[in-house]
């Protein structure tokens, strides 16, 4: 293994760029995944307002899984309210802006995309993308068993966004041009321990990729730096760190008698127990089973806060290997508040690093691995602005909006 402070900077033009103290540790959202921290980020609000508490939810009054996109973000984006007051956004491969709206300017979405042709407006671009051969994301699935065809198609997707990128910025009359690579996510879901392991096969390959993104990076700053109009902000929507276990949540429920599904039934949340009071949603969310809330649901009155006291103090207290696993249990009204929070998840659990929670409704046992080496984390996102009082500014990704605003409307 490496020690951290031995190992190379993957991104040295970005640790250049940085002024004395930058880049700023940020917090994010929680869950910490990317269609809610990215949705806070773009609406600078907390789900509570904005709506959007994972890549999954359900379909009101139902336990009927459903996938939110864009339609349902509840709150303004910061181009939204840039293009009332005037100002032109070039927006590229920003995840949950799918399916792509009418904006000012140019919007290319990010996943979850179905496809490219409902990604990206205005639409006169598209017959251009298609030549260029964009794709909004790769085949994840190549990530488990081929990947070195897995880290080629990287490459190639992470080269032709760039060429994309290119050809907008100098194309388009634009006050605010947005950048995202979400390629490094999905290398180090797959391939952190190519990171950590010097003799990992692929731990070449893998600093290879970074240095591509930090020349990507150092690119745009020597434009930037030849404008001197120009603004720069740089941020992760998460941190990331390995992955000792992942602890799946729905056989810890099964487990400690609170979930159960019809006699038979295995595979489909809509056919849960009328005797379960409480299930589990990705990737660390619970729910009271209530009366009046679910079809089957049967808990209400004092049951409901008696039951979540329970669930509580079961995760506060649950231990992989004698390690207890779960930092700290949010009960909802601690993370959320506005008119959204009627649908937030009761319980939201912040694991401590290293265990990956999932909703594990397919799972027999607990705990397990699988071929994800790298997980999110919610306190080493980073932020980084190379405007001095503004650059202290953040803590969290839910501030970085007004930053925006401020420098665009001074």
């Amino acid at each position: 293994m490496v020690n951290g402070k031995n190992r190379p900077s993957l991104l040295p033009s970005l640790n250049r760029f940085c002024p004395p103290g930058q880049p700023l540790p940020m917090t994010v959202s929680l869950p910490e995944i990317s269609a809610v921290s990215w949705s806070s980020f773009m609406t600078g609000t907390q789900p509570g307002e904005h709506g959007i508490f994972g890549f999954v939810d359900l379909k009101p009054g139902t336990c009927q899984l459903r996938f939110p996109d864009f339609r349902d973000l509840k709150a303004p984006t910061f181009f939204d309210e840039l293009g009332r007051a005037g100002k032109r956004s070039v927006i590229i491969n920003l995840p949950a802006t799918y399916p792509a709206r009418p904006i000012n300017g140019v919007l290319i979405s990010g996943f979850v995309a179905l496809n490219l042709e409902n990604a990206v407006y205005p639409r006169g671009y598209l017959p251009w993308l298609k030549r260029m051969g964009y794709q909004v994301d790769v085949d994840a699935g190549k990530g488990k068993d081929r990947k070195a065809e897995f880290l080629a198609d990287l490459h190639n997707l992470l080269k032709t966004r760039k060429q994309v990128a290119d050809v907008l910025w100098e194309k388009e009359n634009w006050d605010l041009f947005m950048f995202t690579v979400t390629e490094t996510d999905r290398l180090q879901h797959f391939l952190y321990d190519a990171w950590e392991d010097t003799s990992h096969p692929l731990h070449r390959e893998f600093i290879h990729f970074y240095r591509e993104v930090d020349q990507i990076v150092a690119d745009f700053l020597e434009r930037a730096a030849g404008r001197e109009e120009l603004e720069v902000v740089l941020l992760s929507d998460h941190g990331f760190g390995p992955i000792h276990s992942e602890v799946y949540l729905t056989p810890i429920l099964k487990k400690y008698g609170f979930f159960s599904m019809e006699s038979g039934e295995t595979r489909n949340l809509a056919r849960i127990s009328p005797a379960a009071r409480a299930f589990a949603l990705d990737p660390s969310r619970i729910y009271v089973h209530q009366k009046h809330k679910y079809p089957n649901g049967r808990v209400s009155g004092d049951d409901y806060g008696k039951i979540r006291g329970e669930l509580k103090q079961l995760f506060e207290n649950y231990e992989v290997n004698g390690e207890k696993a779960i930092e700290r249990v949010f009960l909802k009204e601690e993370l959320y508040s506005g008119p959204q929070t009627a649908v937030a998840p009761d319980l939201v659990l912040l694991s401590k690093p290293g265990y990956d929670l999932k909703g594990g409704f397919e799972k027999e046992r607990e705990t397990g691995n699988s071929h994800f080496t790298g997980m999110h984390r919610h306190d080493n996102a980073f932020f980084a602005c190379n405007r001095g009082p503004l650059a202290a500014q953040p803590q969290t990704i839910f501030a970085v909006k007004d930053v925006l605003i401020k420098l665009l409307r001074p």
